[in-house]
């Protein structure tokens, strides 16, 4: 059987897989045409499209490396019969000490620092905040939004409420979490606010003008989840005239994202690269995850994860 890698994956897994499958790895597999000859994909986030899925001509299965799936025509995979799996929970311990990070860093002004040193500039900046005694909201609580509130609990003593109307009340009780049934309730009582949410039509631009009004002046706003949730033009508004303290996004609704992205200039934002979930454990883990759904398709068993 033949496994194409289209993105950049660990390299232990690629000598897994080698033990039992033929191999195109990244970066040839972006050289040839894997339509005519995988028999299993594993994607990160390249995208792959109803189009693709029609011309692929053994294709079995699409083994995403990571959580989320929309990069990846999850109904015509279905239509088709070809199974899609992704790699839940392998990658939540980074996304959520990222997350904290990101906090810490937009806290205590850690990105702007650097350049000021560099500028001969040898001050504190006049606002830093501790987290201890702080409101922290999730919008969403799935296992990353479980670790983020383990650690933000337990590591510095804050308050963790959270907003999933599809979460059970045995998971928020599993976490320790305080339930909010309103999202605008969370938004106006939490100093601390991370995303943990798929991007759907129901979540695209979840957080606009409107929301951040609703949010203190001295909150901040961590997107860890998908590009697009956020509405980035209301967001760059909203940090430029201060109406929320700061923000980090690591995704973007255009991923690369333009050098030239106007939230990219504001000293209140920390942009980076779609790397929370990137630590070398969770890669390995994400990597071998995706793996062994690929084994269990082409040997004819049902998947540990499949969509």
């Amino acid at each position: 059987m033949k496994i194409y890698v289209l993105d950049p994956v660990h390299e232990s897994v690629i000598a897994k897989a080698h033990e039992n499958h033929e191999v195109v790895a990244y970066p040839e597999s972006r050289d040839r045409d894997w339509r005519n000859e995988a028999d299993a994909l594993i994607v990160r986030t390249w995208a792959v499209s109803r189009d693709d899925l029609e011309q692929a001509r053994c294709l079995k299965i699409v083994a995403k490396h990571g959580v989320g799936v929309d990069n990846i025509d999850i109904n015509a995979a279905r239509e088709l019969g070809i199974t899609v799996t992704n790699t839940p929970s392998a990658n939540a311990i980074s996304v959520a000490e990222y997350v904290v990070a990101l906090t810490l860093s937009l806290y205590r002004n850690v990105n702007i620092y650097p350049s000021r040193l560099k500028q001969g500039v040898f001050r504190a900046e006049p606002a830093a905040f501790e987290i201890a005694g702080k409101t922290v909201g999730l919008i969403g609580l799935g296992d990353i939004g479980g670790r983020v509130a383990a650690i933000f609990t337990h590591g510095f003593g804050a308050k963790v409420v959270a907003y999933d109307p599809f979460a059970s009340d045995s998971t928020f009780s599993k976490y320790g979490v305080e339930r909010v049934r309103e999202l605008n309730i969370l938004l106006e009582s939490s100093d601390i606010i991370s995303l943990h949410v798929p991007l759907t039509k129901a979540t695209h631009n979840l957080i606009s003008s409107e929301q951040l009004r609703i949010m203190k002046a001295e909150s901040i706003l961590i997107n860890v989840s998908r590009g697009g949730v956020v509405n980035e033009a209301d967001l760059y508004d909203a940090l430029k005239n201060s109406v929320i303290f700061a923000a980090a996004c690591d995704v973007f609704e255009d991923e690369p994202v333009n050098p030239d992205h106007p939230l990219l200039s504001l000293n209140n934002f920390i942009g980076s690269p779609h790397v929370a979930g990137t630590s070398n454990e969770s890669l390995v883990r994400m990597g071998m995850g995706a793996l062994e759904n690929i084994e269990a398709v082409l040997s004819g068993s049902e998947p540990k994860n499949a969509i």
